[in-house]
This record gives C-alpha cells, sequence and structure tokens, in this order.
C-alpha cells in the first residue's frame, strides 16, 4: 500500500510497504544473503538485515534468480533495518572512471 507524502516526515517520495524477501549481495563474488525489503521508493529502499555488516556500496536482488538487480548505497541504520539509495548509472560511472583508467603498475 503506498504511503503519500502527507504525514512522511521529510520523505520526498512515495514508499510502498512491500515486506518481500530479498537478497543482499555484499561483493560481486561473495555469497548472497536473505534479506526482507520492507519498504521501496523510486529512489531507494528499506531492508530489514538483521546484525548484518552492510557495506557502503552493495547489490540488491529481489528475485532469487537475480533477474532484477539494483545497485545501493547504504544511508542509515537503526537496529536490524537499514535505508539504501539506489545508484545510478552515471553514479557508478563517475565512481569507477577513474579506476578503470589508471595505467596498470
Amino acid at each position: 500500500m503506498a504511503r503519500h507524502r502527507k504525514g512522511l516526515g521529510t520523505r520526498k517520495q512515495v514508499r510502498v510497504d512491500l515486506r518481500k524477501q530479498g537478497f543482499l549481495i555484499p561483493a560481486p563474488e561473495a555469497p548472497w544473503i536473505e534479506c526482507v525489503i520492507v519498504e521501496i521508493s523510486d529512489d531507494g529502499a528499506c531492508l530489514e538485515v538483521g546484525a548484518l555488516a552492510v557495506p557502503k556500496i552493495f547489490g540488491l536482488a529481489f528475485t532469487a534468480g537475480g533477474e532484477v538487480l539494483r545497485v545501493c548505497s547504504l544511508i542509515w541504520r537503526r537496529g536490524e533495518l537499514i535505508g539504501a539509495r539506489f545508484v545510478t548509472a552515471k553514479e557508478l560511472r563517475q565512481r569507477f572512471e577513474p579506476l578503470l583508467k589508471a595505467p596498470a603498475g
């Protein structure tokens, strides 16, 4: 069920209550870790991850087969809940382009 901006404090986006299983991907070759996608918006998600240590940048799979993936940035943590912002392709290019252009040493 969507919740509109009124009554959401400083939230700019409508969030949808989801309560769906997802998978946190801490690194490209790391095993996927089950989590619960609590809420989702156009810009990010609230995830229930337990006591799991979450890196600043991670992947989020919405399906067990990985058909729907997003790269996320950790924004906040409150106990077992984290707030994640979806990282755009442009942001990823800007972040990793200097590494790709660096001379091999």
